[in-house]
C-alpha cells in the first residue's frame, strides 16, 4: 500500500492513475484513527457502510464511471448534519438515538460525487460555543497542545481532517464555527455566502446566519468540496486593492506578527493595502443582542419536530431540559433561549443588514475588493472557550462569504489563520487571496 496522499487533490490524481483505491485510502485513515484511538475525541459515530461504499467506488472506477475528484474521497461530517442510518446527535446525550428521516441534500450531493463518508464528528453541544464540548464526547482536543481546546463549534471536524481521518470534512458556520477551528488546526475553512447552500438536515442554531461549507488541508480542496456541494467557485485574479480591519488586530502580540507577515506578502505579490476605517459603535460585532439567542429554540423546536423518524427523538427542548441528559455548562443559555422563543428577530437583524450595507459601501469608496484580519485573535491554550474577538462574526451579520487560510505558526508551533472577507459577487477573490497565502506560507 502507497503512503496516504496529502490532500484531495492528490488522491485525486492516485485514484484515476490506479495507484491508490477508495478501499486503500478509507484503510489508511480507519489505521489512523485507531493508532490515535479516542485520544483527541474527535469522533462520536462511524459509517457502519463506508467499506461497503469504498468498494462500491472502487468497482464504478473499474467500469470507467468515476463520478468526478471526489470519487472514492473518504470524508467526515459534523454531527449535526444527516446521514441516513445513524443518528444526528449535535453533541447531546438526549439525541443519541436520534435517527434522521433521510441524509442532508449536501450529503447527498457528495455521496452523488463518489464520496466516503467515515462517520459523524464532536462538536460544542448544540454549536453553542467556539470550543467542541459535548455531553456525548467530552471535549475536542488539540493534537498540537491537548491541554487545549481544538475550537468549535466543528472542533471534530478539524482534527479528524488534520490528523488523517478523512481527506476533508463538512462543518456549520453561524459566528466563526467552520473557521475557528479551522484556523486553530492549520487547516483551510471556508463560510460561503448565507444561503448559498442548501441547509435541509442540518441542525439549526440561527437560520438567519447559519451556513454549512468544507474544512479541508489546501484551498484546491475546499474548492473541490464546494463545487460537489453544489456551490462552485468562479476563477478571479488576484485582487490589486484590499482592506485591513485594524481594529481586530492588537489583542496577541504572536497572532499579529504571523498576520503582519503574511500582509507583507501580499503587499510584496502586488496587493495595495488599505486600512479600514473603525466601524461605527452601533455596528460593532461585539455589542449587541445576538440572532441565536433570538432563534434558537423556535428552530430547534421545529427541526425535533420534524427531522427524525417517529419516537426516535425527544419532542422539544423542554423534554431535553426536564430529561437533564445535556450538557451541564448549558444549563443557562437553554434556559434563556427557551425563554426567547418566538422573540421578535426584525431589530437585529436590521443591524445586521446595516453592517453589511456599510461594509459595502467602505468597500466601494476605497475601491477594495476583499477585507483581511487575524481569524481568530487567541491562540488554545486550555478548555476554556477562547477570547477570539469579534472578527468571525463580520461574515455572520453581514452574510457575505469568508474563508481563513494558515498564515504561518506562532513561536510555539501552533498554526494562526488570517481570514479574507468580501461582497458575495467578489468570492473568487477569497480564493485567489488564499492560494497566494498557500503557497508562501512559512
Amino acid at each position: 500500500m502507497t503512503g496516504p496522499p496529502a490532500s484531495i487533490t492528490a488522491a485525486a490524481t492516485m485514484l484515476a492513475r490506479g495507484e491508490t483505491t477508495a478501499r486503500a485510502l478509507l484503510d489508511q485513515a480507519l489505521e489512523k484513527l485507531d493508532r490515535d484511538g479516542d485520544r483527541f475525541h474527535a469522533m462520536l459515530a462511524f459509517n457502519p457502510h463506508a467499506a461497503r461504499d469504498a468498494e462500491a467506488a472502487d468497482r464504478a472506477r473499474s467500469q470507467g464511471t468515476a463520478a468526478g475528484p471526489l470519487h472514492g474521497i473518504p470524508l467526515v461530517l459534523k454531527d449535526n448534519i444527516d446521514l441516513a442510518g445513524v443518528p444526528t446527535t449535535s453533541g447531546c446525550r438526549a439525541l443519541a438515538g436520534a435517527m434522521p428521516r433521510r441524509s442532508a441534500i449536501i450529503v447527498e450531493r457528495l455521496r452523488d460525487a463518489g464520496a466516503v463518508i467515515v462517520g459523524k464528528t464532536n462538536l460544542s453541544e448544540f454549536s453553542f460555543e467556539i470550543r467542541s464540548r459535548s455531553s456525548l464526547g467530552g471535549d475536542v482536543l488539540h493534537p498540537r497542545a491537548p491541554h487545549a481546546s481544538a475550537g468549535g463549534s466543528s472542533g471534530g471536524t478539524a482534527v479528524a481532517v488534520a490528523q488523517g481521518y478523512a481527506l476533508g470534512g463538512i462543518g456549520t458556520d453561524t459566528g466563526g464555527s467552520i473557521r475557528i477551528p479551522a484556523a486553530f488546526n492549520g487547516l483551510v475553512g471556508f463560510r460561503p455566502a448565507h444561503g448559498a447552500l442548501p441547509m435541509q438536515g442540518i441542525a439549526p442554531l440561527a437560520p438567519s446566519t447559519d451556513t454549512v461549507g468544507p474544512i479541508a488541508r489546501t484551498v484546491a480542496d475546499a474548492e473541490l468540496l464546494l463545487a460537489a456541494m453544489g456551490h462552485g467557485v468562479s476563477v478571479s485574479a488576484l485582487p490589486r486593492r484590499i482592506g485591513v480591519v485594524r481594529e481586530v488586530f492588537g489583542a496577541n502580540a504572536a497572532v499579529d506578527a504571523v498576520c503582519a507577515t503574511a500582509l507583507d506578502r501580499l503587499a510584496e505579490a502586488g496587493v495595495t493595502l488599505v486600512d479600514l476605517p473603525a466601524l461605527p459603535a452601533d455596528l460593532n460585532p461585539g455589542h449587541g443582542e445576538h440572532i441565536v439567542d433570538a432563534e434558537f429554540a423556535t428552530a430547534f423546536d421545529a427541526y425535533l419536530a420534524s427531522n427524525f423518524l417517529p419516537g426516535s427523538a425527544p419532542a422539544s427542548l423542554d423534554v431535553i431540559v426536564a430529561g437533564e441528559a445535556f450538557l451541564p455548562d448549558h444549563a443557562k443559555a437553554l434556559a434563556a433561549r427557551i425563554a426567547a422563543k418566538d422573540r421578535e428577530t426584525a431589530s437585529i437583524l436590521a443591524r445586521h443588514q446595516a453592517l453589511a450595507g456599510h461594509l459595502g459601501a467602505a468597500c466601494a469608496a476605497l475601491a477594495i475588493d476583499a477585507l483581511v484580519y487575524p481569524t481568530s485573535q487567541a491562540i488554545p491554550d486550555d478548555l476554556e472557550n477562547p477570547k477570539g474577538g469579534w472578527a468571525p462574526e463580520l461574515a455572520a451579520r453581514s452574510g457575505w462569504p469568508a474563508l481563513t487560510v494558515c498564515a504561518g505558526f506562532a513561536a510555539n508551533g501552533m498554526p494562526v489563520g488570517i481570514e479574507f472577507l468580501a461582497p458575495p459577487v467578489n468570492e473568487g477573490a477569497l480564493f485567489a487571496l488564499a492560494r497566494l497565502i498557500e503557497a508562501t506560507a512559512v
